[in-house]
């Protein structure tokens, strides 16, 4: 079964990373066409699916049958009843409207008016007819005010608003003071605008409103949506967390152990153990030493991992001052080890002094491994803006030592790693002689670099 806090199989979307065009599963070539021609969803997406919303936008701002119906009613009003020369284009100019209003609602609502304007000016009205809004113009408009409150901010919306409130009361005025010349039935109606325009105005401002409904229904959803994401993350880094405490429990149940019963039988043997000489006194002190260190370097690793906080990397980190006495111990443990630190930059960043040492170190450990007794030429140097570690070690004597398999293989690898983070590079490889090469170039960046 898989490990706590790991999940298999699932998609992107399910740990709230954006959908996209590239990670999108492909939808089948009925739907995508018909999400061209309907808006359900984003275009092309093919997010299809018979439901309430998906009628409602048959009605819709970017709906092509829609607009087509408007298309052909228009041009057939506009030619019998209004006589209008050139009814198509006004007719085409109010179903592009309909689909313009799907991307641009403002630029749809010019249209509209457009449209609006051609039939106060070329119109020919009996009185009995809806004028100067027909009636597929009074469909495309209430379609533009109703995206322009899902889709644009409200602003712009009320003045859409606002500006055919004004556009229909000039109107209305042109005709009561004769300066607008149309021919209509006295006895029907006074003025055929006045009822007309102040039923668009009414119903424009529903479907603003709608629009705007619909837009913090919208936005409610996406909050929402944010909000699950957040927890869905928090959940995900609960179970890291518990996962990383189950691993340092382990970690010191496993290790801890074996690693204090070195220190405390290599701190006694000298006392347990008669008859031992001054050099095997000396090499017990030195094992407990270093089981000594190994335990507080774990206690530290085990500190991180317990705890989200950074107590335990806040702690003092060894450094290159701290290369002498590695070099010390393992000559002790019979590797002699020629080590020459130079010059470096009094502020050296703690990454960089800390990434020195460990390459140093993992180097060393596994020439004490891999070629024991062999002799180690190691050395720090700044060089050009950067710290260059170099230790390469000869063929041990006695001649190549067969190829060992003790090794995890995750020393070089976690040694490149560190180099890495600090933007170096690292080189490894056997030498001609028989011996193994380790070479780092850390790039050496000031405080002031680095916030620049």
């Amino acid at each position: 079964m898989p490990y706590p806090g790991v999940r298999t199989r699932r998609s992107r979307a399910a740990y709230g990373s954006p959908v996209t065009a590239e990670t999108a599963p492909r939808a089948p070539a009925v739907r995508r066409v018909i999400s061209y021609l309907i808006p359900v969803g984003p275009v092309g997406s093919g997010t299809w699916r018979w439901r309430f919303r998906s009628v409602l936008a048959l009605v819709g701002p970017g709906s092509v049958p829609f607009a087509l119906a408007l298309y052909g009613i228009q041009n057939q009003i506009l030619r019998t009843n209004y006589e209008v020369g050139s009814p198509f284009l006004f007719a085409a100019a109010t179903g592009g409207a309909v689909l313009l209003a799907r991307f641009r609602p403002f630029a749809a609502w010019l249209v509209v008016m457009g449209v609006l304007a051609a039939t106060v000016s070329f119109g020919d009205v009996d009185g009995w007819e809806p004028w100067p809004l027909t009636v597929p113009s009074l469909f495309a408009l209430l379609v533009v005010f109703f995206a322009l409150g899902r889709d644009r901010p409200i602003w712009l919306g009320a003045l859409a608003w606002l500006g055919y409130a004004a556009i229909g009361s000039w109107v209305v005025w042109g005709v009561n003071s004769g300066r607008i010349p149309i021919s209509y039935n006295a006895f029907a109606n006074d003025n055929p605008g006045t009822e007309n325009l102040l039923l668009g105005t009414l119903l424009g401002a529903f479907a603003l409103l709608v629009g705007l409904t619909v837009r913090i229904w919208r936005q409610g959803r996406a909050r929402v949506a944010e909000e699950e994401r957040v927890a869905e993350d928090e959940r995900q880094r609960r179970r890291l967390l518990e996962e990383r405490t189950r691993i340092a429990r382990e970690l010191h149940d496993i290790v801890a152990h074996h690693m204090s019963v070195i220190a405390v039988q290599s701190s006694t043997a000298e006392y347990r153990l008669a008859g031992l000489g001054e050099d095997a006194r000396a090499e017990f002190r030195s094992i407990s030493d270093q089981a000594r260190e190994s335990l507080a370097e774990m206690r530290r690793l085990l500190g991180v991992l317990r705890s989200e906080d950074e107590a335990g990397a806040r702690e003092p980190q060894p450094g290159p001052e701290a290369l002498q006495g590695l070099a010390e111990s393992v000559v002790r443990a019979g590797t002699p080890v020629d080590l020459v630190v130079g010059d470096l930059p009094a502020e050296l960043p703690e990454t960089v002094a800390l990434t020195v040492f460990r390459v140093v170190q993992e180097a060393l450990s596994n020439v004490v491994r891999h070629a024991p007794g062999a002799h180690v030429d190691a050395s720090v140097a700044a060089e050009e803006g950067s710290v260059v570690v170099t230790v390469v070690n000869g063929p041990p004597p006695g001649g190549p030592a067969a190829s060992s398999r003790d090794g995890s293989g995750l020393g070089l690898v976690g040694m490149r790693e560190r180099v890495a983070l600090d933007g170096g590079d690292l080189e490894t490889g056997p030498t001609p002689e028989g011996g193994f090469r380790v070479r780092a170039v850390l790039p050496i960046r000031s405080t002031a670099e680095e916030s620049a």
